[in-house]
């Protein structure tokens, strides 16, 4: 607000003269509007401060109310202290000698001014607000009817603002409000202005944070008065005002379930009853139908899921709260039930400012051009009107009802906290039986959609069928059609029955639809059935239809939003597992390909697509590629051509999704190479060689991967380069170890550059998916043999991890140097000369300390530490193990230190730490740094007693490796052998579920493969030998029964084949008689590839 300093003599200074004060040159600089307003505003407000302190009683206030009124109070002009004031100034009056009802309603009607103005509402302080709430509220009942009506236009202004801060005069409010919407009460504009009011009550509001919205006594007290003043009263002569209280009821209770009040499961199931009543307002003929209750019941089918519905101390019948039911007395005659006191609870802190209807037909204040509050604002149904009194007017309000009352309906069933009971009812709401006669007669929601003559009525029914299906798709999985007669109608039936409906509904809706803009909320809802939907188990003819559809509006419609629109669902019914056969021969993935065929024509720069439908066109093939590339193969001609019109389009986000196309199609010819098939190899081959040289590595691929921002491209642009990168890496990091292999040198060196070039100097997203391909890049058996490449990746990850990164950066690059670490183990393995002489003990060194000293980092980090750590060791020879014992010491400190965690967020460390010392122990210059029966105590105890497969795994593993080395102990290896034996008799006590199997079966493989090995390396007339006999024979049967599980692996088979032809076979067929006769059945029974 402009300030303004003027002196005005003989009048004394209140305490907010600095707000008026202007000077003359402001005035002619300033707003001039606005200063004569406060010029004015403050003469009256000396004029009404003087009469107050004269005590006369003939002065009459009213003019001076009146010149006041009218004012312009769109223009910023006063504060709230100011406003404030000059309201209990008014107030004073209306409380002296000289009352007069017209000094109150023009008090009034000034408030009602100052609260509705967008410039001027006034911050008041809870004194004066409590103030003008009694004075609203003072002998509202026995004024007359305009009057009253205007006390509630006041009262609901300084409510609507002040929701939060009203807990002291709750009761009092709520007590005139229940009053108002008694039975007795014949004024329907009345009922109106009470409900505004209402509904401003339950309007959420910003304040602490331990203010409490509504207590569920103040909720239950609301929802009952609901039911009694409105849901239960008779039917009005004036059906439009009848509809606008319908309206505000309805939109009360749409306050409450959006702030997820809970309500009494008796409460709540009459309310949606009553809904689903209104739902259906204005239909032909409803309006003569008799409605004997509107209790709405869960559905029984629902009692078939393992849930309790219903909370403690609920029940599904009536109790004495208040009027629950609609009784089937004559409602004069009826006698009003006692109600509890409510009493006032502190207000939640949350805004909602929900548009409302006009309060026509009571007395509004009469300042003409006034802009209404948003709690009084117009509605677009009553916009619409041009004759109130004409039937299209009454149908347009009954149309606006019944739009409110679906929407009402899905969040209030949101606000049932249990999913089996927002299920049980939904199912009241959507078909629930086939057959035209059942659909002809149902009140479904269904019915709302396809023959309501309403638009927004439609379109308000799609919503709640898209929050219904959205809510309702963990048990529309559950459907299952019958063939057979059951003398229960079971969940998965009455599922597949609503599927089935909801299918044909929509069908019939996407048909008859006439308003384009409706068909996008259509194919939305359309989407989220299709991904809820077991196709599998329903009736074939359901995606054959919708396919055709769907095909239509692809090629026909005009509008880009609808085209949208039919491809999110085509991509729906693309990513269905497992796959359908039905589904592949609709979208003629096994013919003509039409769907591919005509996406990729969409790309075409020729036909001047709009950049939005090709986003979901790309999105649409790369669900394609990821779940039916087996089909794709056929025309990936088609797909190279869709690359190179991707990744050449203007518009970065087209390249951004052609980027990624391309990095399914790589992942899917990888793994296509990495088959079992050589025909399959060899296609694969074929395949990566035309994507990648001969389309990529032309052109595209260099200038997706470069940077090519001049310095005028704008922030969003760098972005949209930057994002198109990280795709390009991701891309890069799916191409596999053959397609590396078979590129150019040239085109190697220049990817190897940008991405270490990337990695170190661009955004953290960037980095991190530079540093992940590097990582993959590390485990390509080609790449290992490059010394520098790995020194260069190594140098790079020490840097970051020393760096202040975020963490997930700073993980990717834990990642890769673990994998860095890897391939120099295998280097080493391979060509342990050239290890020695290209990697030099500096370098070997800071891997190490690096490792160390991220250990102390997040958990995701310190399992990569763990497993560079257990590694490095694991290689290390003396050469480099000298330079820091320190180092070393403190190395082997972690990884037993890991090995010893205890639960499920450390089971990663644990079996790297398990790894790492077993290759410690198998290394001789790291096994005198070693406390070696601590080692072999703590790999006991995880084998026997974690519960984690992979962590037995790893321990079964390290033990395993003993047996090779000669140089240790022959009691250090018999005690791992013993250890393993003592294993063999737990194993047939280990019960797991199925994702858990094939882990069961490798420890069982891994376990036989351990023993087995012991009996090979041990000498022949050792006594070691002969204690393993016995050990072996104390558990004869678990072991048979092992070895003969496990014979399903070809190296377990070998293995024992070896034994038994070596010097100990016929001590190994003593002690295990029928593992022998086991082995040659396994034998036969795989030589046949049984």
């Amino acid at each position: 607000m402009i300030s303004f300093f003027l002196f005005i003599p003989k009048i004394p200074k209140p305490s907010y003269w600095r707000y008026a004060c202007v000077s003359s040159d402001d005035v002619r600089m300033g707003d001039s509007v606005a200063a004569e307003q406060t010029l004015h505003l403050f003469e009256c407000l000396n004029k009404l401060k003087n009469a107050l302190h004269r005590n006369t009683t003939n002065v009459s206030v009213d003019p001076i109310i009146k010149d006041l009124l009218e004012l312009n109070y769109e223009i910023p002009f006063l504060t709230s202290d100011v406003g404030s004031d000059l309201l209990r100034i008014c107030l004073l009056h209306c409380d002296g000698l000289k009352f007069s009802a017209t000094t109150a309603e023009l008090t009034k009607q000034l408030i009602w001014a100052l609260q509705t103005s967008q410039g001027n509402q006034l911050d008041l302080d809870d004194r004066t607000l409590l103030k003008l709430i009694h004075f609203c509220l003072r002998d509202v009942r026995q004024l007359e009817v305009p009057q009253l009506l205007l006390s509630f236009h006041t009262l609901g202004t300084l409510v609507y603002q002040n929701s939060h801060r009203l807990e002291s005069v709750w009761l009092e409010l709520f007590t005139v409000l229940k009053s108002c919407l008694a039975i007795n009460e014949s004024n329907v504009a009345v009922r109106h202005s009470a409900l505004k009011v209402l509904q401003a009550l339950t309007i959420r509001r910003g304040g602490p944070e331990d203010f409490e919205y509504l207590s569920p006594e103040q909720a239950e007290a609301i929802s009952s008065l609901i039911i009694d003043g409105v849901a239960n009263m008779l039917m009005s002569a004036d059906e439009l005002m009848l509809c606008k209280v319908l309206q505000a009821s309805m939109k009360t209770l749409l306050n409450m379930a959006t702030a997820q009040v809970p309500l009494p499961a008796n409460q709540l199931g009459y309310l949606l009853g009553w809904l689903r009543h209104l739902t259906f307002l204005g239909f032909p003929g409803y309006a003569q139908r008799p409605i004997k209750n509107f209790d709405l019941f869960p559905s029984p089918v629902c009692h078939q899921l393992p849930q309790v519905d219903l909370k403690d101390g609920e029940t599904s019948t009536r109790d004495n709260k208040p009027v629950m039911r609609r009784s089937r007395v004559n409602k004069k005659a009826r006698k009003k039930e006692p109600r509890k006191d409510v009493g006032g609870g502190q207000q939640s802190v949350y805004h909602d400012s929900p548009s409302e209807d006009s309060d026509t037909g009571g007395a509004s204040p009469s300042r003409i051009g006034h802009q209404q509050p948003p709690w009084a604002k117009t509605d677009s149904s009553d916009s619409e009107m041009s004759d109130v009194e004409g039937s299209a007017g009454l149908w347009t309000v009954n149309g606006s009802s019944t739009n409110i009352s679906p929407l009402t309906l899905a969040v209030r069933v949101k606000a049932a906290k249990a999913k089996v009971r927002q299920l049980a009812y939904v199912l009241n709401f959507l078909p629930q039986q086939s057959g035209s006669l059942m659909r002809s007669t149902e009140h479904t929601l269904v019915l709302s959609m396809l023959k309501d003559p309403s638009a927004h009525v439609r379109s308000s029914a799609i919503n709640v069928l898209k929050d219904f299906v959205s809510y309702s798709k963990n048990y529309l999985i559950l459907a299952c059609e019958s063939v057979h007669a059951t003398s229960f109608t079971s969940i998965s039936e009455v599922m597949a029955i609503v599927i089935s409906e909801l299918h044909r509904a929509l069908h019939l809706a996407l048909l008859a639809e006439q308003i384009p803009i409706f068909l996008v909320p259509l194919l939305s809802c359309l989407s989220l059935l299709i991904g809820a939907s077991p196709y599998s188990r329903l009736k074939p003819i359901l995606i054959t239809e919708m396919c055709a559809d769907l095909k239509l509006l692809l090629q026909n419609n005009k509008y880009e939003q609808v085209r949208v629109g039919a491809l999110t669902c085509l991509g729906g019914v693309v990513s269905y597992q497992p796959s359908h056969a039905e589904i592949v021969r609709c979208l003629g993935l096994e013919s003509d390909h039409w769907l591919e065929r005509l996406c990729i024509e969409k790309l075409s720069p020729c036909t001047g697509e709009v950049n939005q439908v090709k986003l979901e066109v790309l999105q649409t093939l790369s669900l394609l590629v990821a779940n039916h590339f087996e089909h794709c193969k056929n025309v990936f001609d088609h797909y190279i051509q869709a690359l190179n019109w991707s990744l050449t389009d203007p518009y970065g986000p087209v390249k951004i999704h052609g980027m990624k196309l391309t990095a399914a199609l790589a992942k899917q010819i990888s793994d296509l190479i990495t088959g079992q098939k050589d025909e399959q190899k060899q296609l694969g081959c074929e395949l990566g060689r035309l994507m990648w040289r001969e389309c990529l590595f032309q052109g595209v691929m260099q200038c997706c991967l470069q940077s090519t921002g001049s310095e005028e491209t704008t922030e969003h642009g760098v972005r949209e380069q930057q994002v198109l990168q990280r795709e390009t890496f991701t891309a890069l990091a799916n191409i596999g170890a053959e397609m590396w292999e078979d590129l150019p040198q040239r085109n190697q060196r220049f990817c190897i550059c940008v991405l270490l070039a990337q990695a170190r100097d661009t955004t953290d997203d960037t980095a991190a998916a530079a540093v992940r391909t590097l990582a993959f890049f590390c485990t390509y058996r080609y790449m290992v043999q490059d010394t520098i490449f790995l020194q260069d990746v190594g140098e790079l990850c020490v840097a970051l991890l020393k760096k202040k990164t975020n963490m997930s950066l700073k993980m990717k690059a834990s990642w890769a140097l673990s994998n860095v670490c890897d391939a120099l183990w295998t280097l080493r393995i391979s060509e342990p000369e050239r290890f020695d002489v290209d990697i030099n003990t500096d370098f070997y060194t800071s891997l190490l300390e690096t490792s160390v000293n991220t250990y102390a980092e997040k958990d995701s980090i310190r399992i990569n530490a763990v497993r560079s750590m257990g590694i490095l060791l694991g290689m290390g020879t003396s050469r480099y193990l000298s330079v820091d014992e320190r180092l070393i010491r403190k190395a082997i400190e972690h990884l037993l230190q890991s090995a010893t965690y205890a639960g499920v967020r450390f089971f990663k460390a644990k079996w790297n730490a398990c790894y790492a010392i077993g290759w410690m122990m198998a290394n001789a210059h790291t096994r005198c740094m070693l406390d070696v029966p601590t080692a072999m105590k703590t790999l006991s105890d995880n084998l026997m007693n974690c519960v984690n497969l992979k962590v037995q795994i790893a321990c079964i593993s390290a033990l395993d490796q003993l047996s090779d080395c000669e140089d240790i102990e022959p009691e250090v290896r018999f005690g791992a052998f013993i250890t393993l034996v003592q294993k063999v008799e737990q194993v047939p006590a280990i019960q797991v579920d199925y994702k858990e199997l094939k882990h069961l079966q490798s420890v069982k493989e891994q376990l036989s493969l351990a023993l087995i090995n012991y009996l090979i390396v041990a000498g022949g007339e050792g006594q070691y030998l002969n204690k393993m006999f016995k050990q072996l024979e104390s558990v004869r049967d678990a072991a048979e029964l092992l070895l003969k599980s496990a014979m399903s692996c070809a190296s377990v088979r070998e293995k024992l084949s070896e034994l038994f032809e070596s010097e100990k076979g016929l001590r190994v067929e003593g002690s295990l008689p029928n593992t022998k006769g086991h082995l040659r059945q396994a034998f036969e029974l795989y030589a046949f590839q049984i």
